[in-house]
């Protein structure tokens, strides 16, 4: 793994461990978990998604109108704070 084979496709090839230990080892099994987990819910999931398509549709005259600050772009210092306040 320390020797690439391929080309870079991003920043993010550069972020790697320099050995196996057991903090990836526990993050392996809590991945495994979630999707064993995932997997075992997928039928109870399947019959709410049907009865939710099969529900009734809402017209899209029935939501409110964004005003034209809601439409406009977000300025940078805004996106910054907004990140900020996330962490």
């Amino acid at each position: 793994m320390q020797k690439r084979s391929c080309r870079k496709s991003s920043v993010l090839d550069e972020i790697r461990p320099a050995q196996w230990d057991v903090t990836l080892s526990n993050e392996l099994r809590e991945l495994i978990w979630v999707l064993e987990a995932t997997v075992d819910a997928t039928p109870a999931l399947n019959g709410l998604f049907q009865r939710v398509v099969s529900g009734a549709v809402l017209s899209g005259d029935l939501l409110p109108l964004p005003t034209q600050a809601e439409r406009a772009a977000p300025d940078e210092e805004d996106e910054e704070t907004r990140q900020r306040s996330l962490i």
